[in-house]
């Protein structure tokens, strides 16, 4: 037996809703809601996003996707409390802008052309704005987080 709780059973708590109650705003029956929750069938695209609208919880859509074939192509996103995401993405944007890499991005990128001379500095720089857009939605995570659990879990249905 699981002790773990999926991503889909995770966001329907967080809004404080039960099973059946987020089965009929979602459209399906609540025997389709607890296959998706127990991981017996993974819901469709559209599902996910009615889920995510219902549990006003855009970042959703976003751990479906990474849970998925697709989610190799995506950024590391990691749930962190909010005020480690916080800091974090305040000392990576302070340390990219310490180290002027705009300045270099512009520069590599005025031409229209990345040289090979360029490119090492180019796919580091890159590598940075990719951590700190991970960082960013891992706030946004956390922030959404926090203003559902401080709501005592949403609408008790």
């Amino acid at each position: 037996m699981r002790n773990e709780r999926n991503i889909y059973q995770t966001a329907r708590e967080l809004k404080g809703l039960t099973q059946e109650t987020a089965a009929e705003r979602i459209g399906v029956s609540v025997d389709t809601m607890g296959a998706y929750e127990q991981d017996r069938r993974r819901p469709p695209d559209s599902t996910v996003l009615r889920m995510a609208q219902v549990y006003d919880f855009p970042y959703l859509c976003y751990q479906h996707i990474a849970s998925g074939e697709l989610g190799g192509v995506l950024p590391e996103v990691q749930s962190r409390p909010l005020e480690q995401a916080t800091m974090r993405l305040y000392r990576l944007i302070g340390k990219f802008a310490r180290d002027g890499r705009l300045d270099q991005l512009m520069e590599i990128h005025e031409d229209g052309i990345i040289t090979a001379e360029e490119r090492p500095l180019h796919d580091a720089i890159m590598e940075e704005l990719r951590d700190i857009i991970a960082t960013g939605m891992e706030l946004d995570y956390a922030t959404q987080w926090q203003k559902e659990s401080a709501q005592g879990g949403g609408n008790r249905d």
